[in-house]
């Protein structure tokens, strides 16, 4: 929304600096140029934004936070259903919804891993689960009734996040003439590109989210991505539709509306350059906030060390203290050698602790990883806590577990500041030896800054790109310009499989020709050859 009083504010004319022979026609002829300028140029500050959390990880929502943060800090008012209440605020008015949502936090590793051994398992899973966060959202009376009957005339946009693999989370913006905005805490959403961008990646450049690597390189990596892919996709697809018809619900009856916008967590160097549409907008490393002050306790553990610091976490999700004793073992066996120290965030107390390894069951890993002594971060490869790294410039000893873990960890590896290990398979002698080869060697730390650099070498902030996209839809009317013409297309025509068709088509008539014609010349010459024969015999 525009407000032309906030730019007349802006540039009040100084009557004194106005000649007194100035004709009143030209004093309006000014104000009206103005007003018209001010108008159409300047982005409006009072825009009221409807926000839906759709997962309860807090990794999901800190990076819907920070995208709303960047909102309410520049003037527009959010109105947000959540499970992770923070209070409101100037602006920012929170709908709770904690005691509907099962928080996904410090969850076993063991069945974590079970649960994502594979690329297949896991998306039957995530697909379950979207669809379980669509049955908790349309429980919600206040939702529904906002939904109804006062989302066109109460809001000028809806934010949400539309889900990893089921496309029933955008029901939410069905049926609805408002810019529909949605935010991707992960780097790619594979499964549910071609329903709201339009178009899908090239499974031969481009890793889907599951995959291991961070791009298919060898002719056996872009088979298998592609296989995959194609699977995958299909089987989704196929699952979902089943449900659509066995357990039929109110949302799956929704017409899909492509967002105007995306936010994505992602950026070059936590992921290879790719085409995306032109509504999509990379913001990856929103969340990060200036550093506030270390605890005194900890603080005075990483200044009282004379080689350094070693950070140790696998974040909010996983339980450091549900991995198994054999590993647990192996880890603190190799950490009571290193002559470094070591912040573990452990939950509960840790039997038999090495002398130079402090546990907290949590750790400011923001502010200890901008710490000039702190010389390696050891992580389960969240995109969120990359992000940090990346930012101080630390170097990465990586454990990937599950979802885009792996990918995460080796776009850090090919940008030369990781190391990506197997966390089951790990040894007392594999740990140190990487974790001394990190910290010795000045390649991984002269990388590290490296990518440090380009990360925060930015044409604007990913708070302003945030404001700047958001006003732009909400001023053209949902930017239909922006969406991918992929999405006016039906499956068969974007894979262009009727071209083909045709293609394939001429080529059969071609050939069939062809035959008929050779046959035709061999006819006729059989029977030439058999005339001549007869004449010579005779």
């Amino acid at each position: 929304m525009i407000h032309a009083s906030h730019c007349i504010n802006s540039n009040v004319i100084n009557s004194n600096t106005i000649e007194m022979n100035m004709s009143h026609k030209s004093v309006v002829s000014i104000l009206i140029l103005t007003l018209f300028s001010c108008t159409f140029i300047q982005p409006g500050n009072t825009a009221r934004i409807l926000a839906v959390e759709t997962f309860a990880g807090k990794s999901h929502w800190n990076f819907m936070s920070a995208v709303l943060r960047a909102l309410t800090n520049n003037g527009h008012n959010v109105t947000v259903f959540t499970p992770f209440v923070e209070g409101n605020r100037v602006n920012y008015t929170e709908i709770d919804m904690s005691s509907m949502f099962k928080m996904k936090i410090a969850m076993d590793v063991v069945e974590m891993r079970q649960l994502f051994n594979d690329q297949f398992t896991p998306a039957s899973f995530m697909l379950k689960l979207g669809r379980h966060s669509c049955d908790v959202l349309t429980k919600n009376d206040q939702l529904n009734d906002i939904l109804a009957n006062k989302l066109e005339t109460d809001f000028d946009a809806i934010i949400f996040e539309p889900g990893i693999i089921s496309g029933c989370l955008t029901y939410l913006g069905a049926n609805s003439t408002l810019p529909v905005i949605h935010t991707s805490p992960v780097p790619i959403n594979t499964y549910t590109e071609r329903i709201t961008y339009g178009d899908v990646h090239n499974p031969a450049t481009v890793s889907t989210m599951l995959f291991k690597s961070a791009v298919p390189k060898t002719f056996v990596q872009r088979l298998t991505n592609t296989l995959v892919f194609l699977y995958i996709s299909t089987i989704i697809r196929f699952q979902e539709f089943l449900l659509q018809v066995i357990e039929s619900k109110p949302y799956d009856l929704s017409i899909v509306t492509p967002p105007s916008l995306v936010f994505t967590n992602t950026h070059f160097i936590s992921d290879k350059a790719r085409p995306t549409p032109s509504n999509v907008v990379s913001v990856g490393g929103i969340h990060l906030k200036p550093p506030k002050k270390i605890p005194q306790d900890i603080l005075n553990f990483i200044e009282d060390s004379p080689n350094g610091v070693i950070l140790f976490t696998f974040g909010s999700t996983i339980a450091v203290n549900s991995l198994p004793r054999n590993i647990v073992t192996a880890f603190k066996e190799a950490i009571a050698q290193l002559p470094q120290r070591v912040l573990l965030k452990y939950e509960g107390e840790m039997e038999d602790k090495p002398k130079n390894v402090m546990t907290k069951k949590w750790l400011p890993q923001r502010d200890i990883l901008l710490h000039k002594n702190v010389k390696l971060f050891v992580s389960h490869g969240g995109i969120s806590g990359l992000y940090e790294a990346v930012d101080a410039g630390v170097p990465v000893l990586g454990f990937p577990l599950f979802g885009d873990q792996h990918r995460n960890i080796d776009n850090l590896v090919e940008s030369g500041m990781a190391i990506s290990m197997e966390l089951f398979s790990v040894t007392r002698d594999t740990f140190l030896k990487n974790v001394l080869d990190l910290v010795n060697n000045d390649k991984y730390m002269h990388n590290a800054k490296v990518a440090s650099k380009i990360f925060k070498d930015r044409p604007m902030s990913q708070e302003k790109s945030v404001v700047y996209w958001t006003e732009y839809v909400i001023r053209h009317k949902g930017a239909q310009h922006l969406k991918s013409q992929a999405l006016n297309l039906t499956w068969y025509q974007y894979f262009l499989l009727d071209v083909i068709a045709l293609i394939v088509l001429f080529i059969f008539i071609f050939v069939l020709i062809v035959l008929k014609c050779l046959k035709f010349i061999c006819k006729m010459y059989t029977k030439m050859y058999s005339s001549h024969t007869k004449l010579k015999s005779n």
